[in-house]
């Protein structure tokens, strides 16, 4: 019953997701050679739209897309591209 319900909630994502347009990952994941790595670590190998893990999702994230929280006190989500300009200082 439960894999039933897992199977369900699956097909409806997937319709949902479906009817989206303008869909702007890339289906990469940019993790790194050993698949953890964050981001910071990487400043210059990940581009807009890729999945990341992040200590500091409201500078990295794209808040249009799902942020998955974990117990390492991180997170994954779609990379927006670059620093988010409210996020840091100005340029005087």
């Amino acid at each position: 019953m439960h894999n039933l319900v897992k199977a369900m909630a699956g097909m409806a994502l997937c319709a949902l997701l479906s009817g989206c347009g303008g869909d702007k990952t890339t289906g990469q994941a940019c993790l790194g050679a050993n698949n953890d790595t964050l981001v910071e670590k990487m400043p210059d190998q990940c581009k807009a739209g890729d999945a990341i893990a992040t200590k500091h999702p409201a500078y990295f994230c794209d808040f249009n897309y799902a942020v998955a929280y974990n117990d390492y006190n991180s997170a994954f989500c779609i990379y927006a591209g670059a620093l988010k300009a409210e996020r840091i200082k100005g340029k005087s």
